[in-house]
């Protein structure tokens, strides 16, 4: 067999084997991840069937008070799956491409939850940040929704976390939410006693005496560099994700504050 047949036969089994591929609808890439079509006053869409019409209404009702007497918008959603994306990479493009939240506040929140993928997320509009940091909202998951989520209570680990969000964003705006148990709160920070604290600075000064000596004071050296390298840095970066535009929502944008779990 020549070269410039065996080189033929190569290329047409490549050509063939590629429209197989594409037939059989295998892709590189992951779907497309889809949008809810939203509805006026509805701020739960349960494609995952995990809630029934009366707890669907009952989380409804209390986030419909919640825009009333905050502004603020709170959308749940459940996915079948995450289609191979990250959470994170998937409910910010719902959370941006919705517009959840007022467009002059970026007063949006957005609850993603994927029981396939075991996966949950708050996802924090940029004007809620500052009082639903990461942290707070990892410890409002960590209390609330995965404990319920590893016995399978999805209806009560969402109500829980739904009903905590609400009450950070009811207090900070002095109000109190019409069918939201206001004794469900954000946990606090765990406190570590300044004893640990203080014996372990102790530590490390004595750790970097003994390297320092050891080595004829390169670490000294090493550590000034860093110092050095860290005020040349140029720390103005911008945030830490776009909008895709405003959806039936009031336009909020989303820039990656929240957390997962």
């Amino acid at each position: 067999m020549t070269k410039r047949r065996s080189l033929t036969i190569l290329i047409a089994l490549l050509i063939l084997g590629s429209q197989l591929f594409f037939l059989t609808g295998f892709s590189l890439k992951s779907e497309k991840i889809p949008i809810p079509q939203v509805k006026k006053d509805v701020y739960v869409y349960d494609d995952d069937d995990l809630f029934d019409e009366s707890v669907e209404q009952q989380i409804n009702t209390m986030l419909i008070n919640l825009e009333k007497q905050t502004s603020a918008e709170f959308a749940v959603i459940t996915v079948k799956s995450l289609l191979d994306n990250s959470i994170e990479t998937y409910s910010i493009e719902v959370a941006n491409s919705l517009g959840i939240g007022k467009k002059d506040k970026d007063n949006g929140v957005l609850l993603l939850i994927s029981r396939s993928d075991n996966r949950v997320r708050l996802e924090i509009g940029k004007g809620l940040e500052g009082i639903l940091n990461d942290a707070k909202c990892g410890r409002i998951l960590d209390k609330y929704f995965v404990p319920h989520r590893d016995n399978d209570e999805y209806v009560d680990a969402t109500k829980l976390t739904v009903q905590a969000v609400i009450n950070v964003i009811a207090t900070d705006a002095g109000v109190s939410i019409d069918g939201v148990d206001d004794s469900i709160t954000a946990p606090e920070p765990t406190k570590i006693p300044w004893g640990w604290i203080i014996t372990a600075i102790v530590v490390v000064i004595i750790i970097l005496i003994v390297l320092n000596y050891l080595t004829d004071g390169e670490v000294l050296e090493l550590i000034a560099d860093i110092f050095d390298s860290i005020g040349d840095s140029d720390f103005g970066g911008g945030s830490g994700g776009g909008s895709f535009g405003g959806g039936s929502f009031g336009g909020g944008s989303f820039g990656g504050g929240g957390a997962s779990r």
